[in-house]
């Protein structure tokens, strides 16, 4: 891989349905040539899907330090969490908290319900929520 297919994996994380003529302009190459720099980066892996990265309901979204019990078992949690309603991202850290959950929802009574759902879970003995104000990418 070289630098003008990693400026355009850059510009396709951007926006996945730039036209490939446009593509080839930002890299100074031809409709063609751009066109065949993506089916390789698709035929070889690199670029395993163009996907629309929507935010659920695009209204509120927050960030839920989670602490579990000691004996909980974290995978499975983790498993779980991935399919409940609203969970953009879930991410297992270090530190005195266990996880970090992006909940979205449409408004804020939603929000809350989902808040609250991670709250009741019987393994789950703590949860501090950070609201997001602004998404920078």
């Amino acid at each position: 891989m070289d630098e003008i297919d990693r400026k355009i994996l850059e510009i396709l994380r951007e926006d996945a349905r730039i036209a490939n003529e446009a593509l080839g302009k930002k890299v100074d190459l031809s409709e063609p040539a751009a066109r065949r720099r993506v089916a390789n980066l698709v035929s070889r892996g690199v670029i395993r899907r163009f996907t629309v990265d929507v935010e659920e309901g695009g209204a509120v979204q927050a960030l839920v330090f989670v602490t579990l019990l000691p004996s909980a078992a974290s995978e499975k949690i983790m498993r779980e969490l991935t399919r409940a309603p609203g969970v953009t991202a879930l991410f297992e850290i270090s530190g005195d908290t266990d996880m970090v959950v992006r909940l979205a929802a449409p408004d804020m009574d939603e929000l809350n319900r989902r808040i609250d759902t991670l709250r009741h879970h019987p393994e789950i003995t703590a949860t501090k929520t950070n609201m997001v104000l602004k998404k920078w990418k």
